[in-house]
């Protein structure tokens, strides 16, 4: 899996969130200058895959540019109220959408430089769809708590909104993790079967030269 590619693809999604998080005193400035710059990092870090059909990167550009024209542009100024749980749940569908459809997104990512035959097997697919599903458990979470803190806007609740980072870092580590984890195994399996083809080999030699001895 190319996990730079992949973790590079969330990186205009985060910077949207901190730009418009930031306390800068004029929330719709914020909310203005996040939309720019969450489109000229997906521009910037996700152009071949732009160009390429990739479906985190397109859906990533489709939601910066549509809420862009609906907020500031056409002054539905309502919907900012609403564009964290939005994105949230954008990305809850991504993950939850594709791995219905039988390919997860992660599997646009994981197959860059990969053999084609590999591509299709069983446990490749598995790696993938594993990798998407926590991802997805992580957006899900995230969604469930804007959507708390849209209809129940306590200051004392606030801290709820630091889990959605301790989510995302927990995808991350899992991303970076599962698919070494996965390749360790399989060495170890691949060692253990070449490790009983020599022992049976052994044998048969120890036997024949037994047999000859006698």
């Amino acid at each position: 899996m190319n996990l730079i590619s992949l973790l590079t693809a969330f990186v205009p999604w985060i910077a949207f969130t901190l730009v418009a998080e930031a306390p800068l005193g004029n929330p719709l400035m914020c909310l203005t200058l996040a939309f720019i710059v969450g489109i000229v990092l997906t521009v910037l870090t996700s152009y071949r895959q732009l160009l390429q059909g990739y479906i985190l990167s397109v859906v990533t550009i489709v939601f910066f540019v549509v809420f862009f024209i609906l907020i500031i542009g056409l002054k539905l100024y309502h919907l900012a109220s609403y564009i964290s749980v939005l994105s949230m749940l954008i990305l809850t569908l991504v993950c939850w959408a594709t791995m219905l459809f039988r390919f997860p997104f992660t599997l646009q990512y994981s197959r860059e430089g990969v053999d084609p035959e590999r591509v299709k097997s069983a446990p490749f697919m598995r790696v993938n769809y594993i990798i998407t599903a926590v991802w997805g458990v992580a957006f899900t979470l995230s969604t469930a708590i804007d959507a708390f803190l849209l209809f129940r806007p306590d200051p004392g609740l606030m801290f709820w909104d630091n889990l959605k980072w301790v989510f995302m870092v927990l995808a991350i580590v899992f991303t970076v993790w599962y698919p070494a984890y996965v390749h360790k195994q399989r060495a170890l399996q691949a060692l253990a079967e070449h490790s009983d083809i020599f022992k049976k080999i052994d044998s048969k030699v120890s036997g024949t030269l037994k047999g000859r001895q006698e």
